[in-house]
């Protein structure tokens, strides 16, 4: 396992365990919306943006795209601490009847944006990789039949 994909591994455990942890918080400190909040639901809606994460994010062998995975989980942890810290600090007021729904509406949008900005960062490193890179296009590889040293293309024989 590589080091980058181990750091990727990290900042997605991180994500989850605030995402899973913030409603069991709530509902231990708050006992009025316990009942909304422990339902199986929620965990199952809070663990599945970090799983599509993991899904996405850590099959490919390519160091680009390793890179690229660890930088988005990076961006996940950052939106989960924006998100779930002032609900844990009570600087956002958290409760009422549809506390379940809005931490069920928090996974399902987190999850399509996983899906969008994958596509969108995947999409840019496929197409960096496929374009033509200025100022190389003239070089080859290969030697020149006219040259007598086969690293310099195209030199001309003495």
């Amino acid at each position: 396992m590589t080091v980058t994909r181990r750091r990727t591994i990290y900042l997605l455990l991180g994500g989850l365990l605030l995402s899973v942890g913030t409603p069991v918080y709530l509902a231990l400190s708050h006992p009025g919306v316990a009942g909304y909040l422990l339902h199986p639901m929620i965990f199952a809606a809070q663990v599945l943006p970090y799983a599509l994460a993991a899904g996405l994010w850590l099959p490919w062998s390519s160091p680009r795209a390793g890179s690229m995975g660890q930088a988005l989980a990076g961006l996940l942890l950052l939106a989960a601490l924006l998100l779930y810290v002032p609900m844990l600090t009570g600087l956002w007021a958290t409760g009422g009847d549809m506390i379940g729904l809005g931490f069920f509406l928090i996974a399902i949008c987190t999850a399509a944006s996983i899906l969008l900005v994958t596509l969108a960062a995947f999409g840019a490193l496929w197409l960096r990789g496929r374009a033509p890179r200025p100022g190389l296009a003239g070089l080859s590889t290969r030697p020149s039949p006219r040259s007598g040293d086969p690293g310099l293309p195209g030199k001309p024989q003495p």
